[in-house]
């Protein structure tokens, strides 16, 4: 029996995205020809991959994790081999810096597609503070880095303009508070910074109630009421919720996410990553305004 090439590469975009408009989307395919897609590797492996309600993934069954670390290897060869062919064959090392917030968005899925598409690319990422990215890429410690700085800054190429939001979890009354508990990323964060500006611009109570530099941690301290923090509006989802500006907190500026690159920055492999990256970004932030509107 022969697993289907096309096939693995779609179970594993669902296996990634937990769903099959959003693989659909990514391969180009019709969510009907996923489903069969899916439908025929459950026939030819007489297991199934998927466990699904009304339509919607909940979760890979235990044949489906155990298929699915095939499936990478396989499709990596695979990629791996028709590179090999290619006269246009990418190739080379990247030092990549990012922000500490892009492991709330799907950075990870990004690049490993990237990765597929590149096999012959080799990368180390290292997650930090805006502020810390953007002057060690100055000085060269990156190929590549991506930050946030404010409006105007002219720091970095811009990939993305971004409304900052105050965000609460369920548990907690921002009102009630005569000051503001703040859940941040460290020193150097340009979120952290915009928000004790606009609270000391208001002359509103505020302290420092949690600091971590991982999204998870931050996530989930304020979910389980810590106090606020403040997120681009694209990283905000359940149990997460915008509170609105007003009384008690006040509006919040946009920022841009840029990246700048270091002495490599004219060479193929460091452009082509950028450009792969700011594409992602843009084409995210389209969709949250969509699914807003």
């Amino acid at each position: 029996m022969n697993l289907d090439i096309d096939c693995l590469r779609s179970f594993l975009v669902v296996a990634d995205s937990m769903s099959f408009s959003r693989a659909a989307e990514t391969v180009g395919r019709s969510q009907s020809t996923i489903s069969q897609q899916i439908a025929k590797l459950e026939t030819q492996t007489g297991r199934p991959l998927l466990s699904r309600r009304k339509g919607r993934v909940l979760q890979l069954t235990s044949e489906g994790e155990r298929l699915m670390q095939y499936a990478r290897r396989i499709l990596q060869l695979n990629d791996e081999a028709y590179a090999s062919m290619s006269d246009d064959l990418l190739t080379g090392f990247v030092r990549l810096g990012v922000p500490l917030d892009f492991f709330g968005r799907d950075f990870t899925v990004w690049l490993a597609r990237f990765k597929a598409r590149h096999p012959m690319v080799g990368l180390e990422v290292e997650a930090n503070q805006s502020e810390n990215l953007q002057k060690r890429s100055a000085r060269g410690d990156f190929d590549l880095a991506f930050f946030k700085q404010e409006s105007g800054a002219t720091l970095g190429t811009v990939a993305q303009r971004e409304q900052l939001v105050w965000v609460g979890g369920p548990k907690l009354a921002a009102e009630d508070l005569d000051s503001t508990p703040l859940v941040l990323f460290p020193e150097g964060c340009t979120y952290r910074s915009c928000a004790i500006r606009s609270l000391k611009e208001q002359k509103r109570p505020w302290h420092v109630s949690f600091v971590s530099p991982s999204f998870e941690c931050l996530k989930t301290a304020t979910v389980e009421g810590m106090g606020v923090t403040v997120l681009a509006r694209a990283l905000v989802a359940p149990p997460l919720k915008i509170i609105r500006h007003g009384k008690h907190l006040p509006q919040l500026p946009a920022v841009e996410l840029a990246y700048s690159s270091g002495r490599r920055g004219n060479s193929r492999v460091v452009s082509e990553l950028a450009n792969y990256l700011a594409d992602r970004l843009a084409m995210a932030g389209s969709q949250q305004v969509a699914a807003i509107a």
